[in-house]
């Protein structure tokens, strides 16, 4: 392919950024194995809860009640800590905080801000992940990615052309 696409002034929103990887969060292995067995417990308890109502009219096992609620409340605030956390991670990285012209080749992407110029060749990537409908993040570590947002890529079939150009250079795309 020899087309040339570019992304003009890519930058990425605070809240942008917290939902893109409160997704990526949500679909990791770890954390739904984390959320499976955190939704069995609070399962079980509630089962044991009703049961021990529904048998005797009253609550006498106080601390599954206790443990229940502390499961919920854990739910919740460990979803609120991770968006938290996510946002203290944007406000330390300022290379989101200006805006990027990328550009994308056959061969190589490269990228332009005001703190400086990077260029990239295809084989140095080694996963991308399309965060739909708007987001392409690009791995040349697994620490690191180059946020890429499709609706600046100045073609009208950008998503399609971009996504090709990825896989005619033999990446691997998951889509989230």
């Amino acid at each position: 392919m020899s087309l040339t696409l570019v992304a003009p002034g890519v930058m990425m929103t605070a809240d942008e950024f917290v939902a893109v990887n409160f997704r990526l969060w949500k679909k990791r292995p770890r954390t739904l194995f984390n959320h499976l067995l955190l939704g069995m417990a609070i399962l079980l308890l509630s089962v044991g809860v009703y049961r021990d109502v529904t048998r005797f009219k009253q609550v006498t096992e106080w601390g599954s009640v206790v443990f229940l609620l502390v499961a919920i409340l854990y739910a919740g605030v460990r979803m609120a800590i991770v968006r938290y956390e996510l946002r203290r991670g944007y406000t330390k990285n300022t290379g989101l905080h200006q805006p990027i012209t990328f550009t994308f080749g056959a061969d190589t992407l490269s990228g332009n801000s005001a703190s400086g110029h990077f260029e990239a060749r295809w084989n140095t990537i080694r996963r991308a992940v399309w965060v739909k409908p708007n987001w392409l993040l690009l791995y040349p570590t697994e620490a690191a990615c180059y946020y890429v947002d499709l609706r600046r890529v100045q073609t009208p079939d950008a998503p399609e052309q971009l996504l090709a150009l990825v896989r005619e250079a033999e990446i691997a795309v998951r889509e989230v």
